[in-house]
């Protein structure tokens, strides 16, 4: 499990490959994970009962990540004591809070 990841979430409408075809992992509690199949980096992630409607996007597979700025945080309850709280953002502390 990551400390931490920053991402996006993007409709499927909005992303798509521009080459190759990425590795794909599914972990056992249903949460699909895709790699660049050259060089390993991991790209994205989705849940089963996202699969057809979004992505999350991890940010260091953008080109350009300073143009999507962050609106919240995930998984709180988890963060390390010394990592800060990002000011102006929402903040949950569980995903189906």
């Amino acid at each position: 499990m990551a400390l931490h990841m920053q991402g996006r979430c993007v409709p499927n409408e909005c992303f798509k490959y521009e080459s190759g075809t990425p590795k794909k992992h599914k972990q056992e509690n249903g949460v699909t994970r895709e790699f660049c199949d050259t060089c390993g980096a991991f790209i994205c992630e989705y849940g089963e009962e996202a699969a057809d409607k979004f992505r999350y996007i991890v940010w260091g597979s953008l080109d350009k990540p300073e143009k999507i700025p962050p609106k919240g945080e995930f998984f709180c309850k988890s963060k390390a004591e010394w990592m800060p709280e990002i000011p102006g953002l929402f903040h949950k502390k569980e995903i189906k809070e």
